[in-house]
């Protein structure tokens, strides 16, 4: 095994073990409350119910998520007891493995882009095996884990199918489109940084055609089958999920301050609770959860008996447009105040959610200002060609923070686009791996070697 290899599984076992470490000292599968809609699903699918959830005053078949992580969390669920202690400890315990698949994730979308120049990838897999939000995601049953691997390892697809122009690495990049949407819905943006990738990397749109079209035609195939579901359930066609009236409502309604929380004076008292050692890790993790529960919900405080009266007699997805309506006339009243918000969600999404009490934690906020730091001088420090074949990753990252600039934001959200900032900040980096008296800083090509 090649110096290089050795250092990948070094960073991916250092993933996995930070992660392990973390979730034995944190202990979050014995908070109550913290599977949200994804475990009550998940209990359904275990107990016969389907792929069903109390959504909006009615229970019954859903599209209010996604459907591949609650069936990973029912994977669980069947096998240690729905929702019990040990199914979610053996459900972050194996998300801690995946976090080790997110670092060669990082490693090798770092690989495709700088043409294995050896610091760029090592020092991207060291940020990700590292950064404390994206071992800290790994203690919640949450769907931004998997989310941000499956995107990492999307594009890296990307960019080999353009590189290649083989049928079968365009068909992988589309099945991990496919899957990447059927995770997330809003993550299938990065199919234009998979797109943009391709036609880089071939040379020309006209020798990209064939792959983007399998690509296309891959992702059609997995999404199909979830898409199909829906329309039998609902009548009509879902495309994945059913809830984006919802969640503009959420971010846009009158009481809403841009994201689904309540901004409530009880979290600051909650949050004042700490009591005792601050660097007490269980402790403060404890303290932070006791305060995301108190925050709740802005359905808790927005919605009236009548109003779920009202959702609870017509189909899920009329229900989101009801709630759309809703928020559009809101808006309408008092049109700067869109704008306010989406300004507001622009400077969330970057930096934190000043909504959510986990994100008002020092160790949280001093990682995603460093994050943010190192990624900009990253990016103007990487050399000219290198910026250039990183657009695709900075394209994918701008849809998906204006998209949520534009409707509803959260600390969650931020998860996916982290390992692509580890990816910017360690860019700066390939100015060093030229030896001297090199094309070092002109404007070649970055690397001069295939990526395996």
């Amino acid at each position: 095994m090649s110096g290089e290899r050795r250092c990948d599984w070094l960073w991916i076992g250092v993933a996995i073990a930070a992660r392990v470490v973390t979730v034995l000292i944190l202990r979050s599968h014995l908070v109550p409350n913290s599977t949200y809609e994804h475990g009550e699903i998940a209990a359904n699918l275990v107990a016969g119910r389907g792929f069903s959830t109390h959504f909006l005053g009615a229970d019954g078949p859903t599209s209010q998520q996604a459907p591949v992580y609650p069936v990973i969390v029912a994977g669980f669920y069947a096998l240690l007891g729905s929702g019990t202690p040990k199914a979610l400890l053996a459900l972050e315990l194996g998300q801690s493995l995946l976090g080790g698949w997110l670092v060669a994730a990082t490693i090798g979308l770092a690989r495709a882009v700088t043409l294995r120049r050896s610091w760029v990838p090592r020092a991207a897999g060291a940020i990700v095996a590292l950064s404390p939000t994206l071992v800290y995601a790994a203690t919640h049953v949450q769907v931004a884990l998997l989310a941000a691997t499956l995107l990492s390892t999307m594009l890296a697809a990307g960019y080999r199918a353009g590189r290649t122009l083989r049928v079968h690495d365009a068909i992988v990049a589309g099945f991990w489109l496919g899957l990447v949407t059927l995770t997330d819905p809003i993550l299938a943006l990065g199919g234009v940084g998979v797109a943009w990738a391709i036609v880089n990397e071939s040379g020309g749109i006209r020798l990209a055609a064939r792959s983007l079209a399998l690509v296309v035609l891959a992702a059609m195939i997995v999404v199909a089958p979830w898409v199909a579901r829906n329309y039998r359930v609902h009548g009509e066609f879902v495309f994945v999920k059913s809830t984006f009236g919802y969640a503009f409502w959420q971010g846009n309604c009158a009481l809403s301050a841009g994201t689904d929380k309540v901004v409530r004076s009880s979290v600051d008292r909650a949050l004042a609770a700490q009591t005792g050692d601050p660097m007490d890790l269980r402790r403060l993790n404890n303290t932070l959860w006791a305060a995301r529960h108190e925050a709740g919900y802005l359905d808790d405080v927005a919605l009236s008996a009548d109003d779920y009266e009202t959702l609870r007699a017509v189909p899920e997805p009329e229900r989101s447009r009801i709630l759309f309506r809703r928020a559009v006339a809101d808006l309408r009243r008092e049109p700067s105040r869109y704008f306010r918000l989406c300004a507001r969600r622009f400077r969330y999404f970057w930096l934190f959610d000043e909504t959510n009490p986990k994100t008002r934690n020092f160790i949280y906020r001093g990682s995603v200002i460093a994050l943010a730091v190192a990624a900009f001088i990253g990016l103007v420090a990487a050399p000219r060609a290198l910026r250039r074949r990183l657009a695709p990753t900075c394209a994918t990252a701008v849809l998906i923070s204006l998209f949520h600039t534009f409707t509803i934001v959260s600390a969650r959200f931020h998860i996916p686009i982290e390992p692509l900032m580890a990816v910017w900040a360690a860019a700066g980096l390939a100015r060093f791996d030229l030896p001297r008296g090199s094309a070092a800083g002109r404007n070649v090509p970055v690397g001069n070697s295939p990526v395996s």
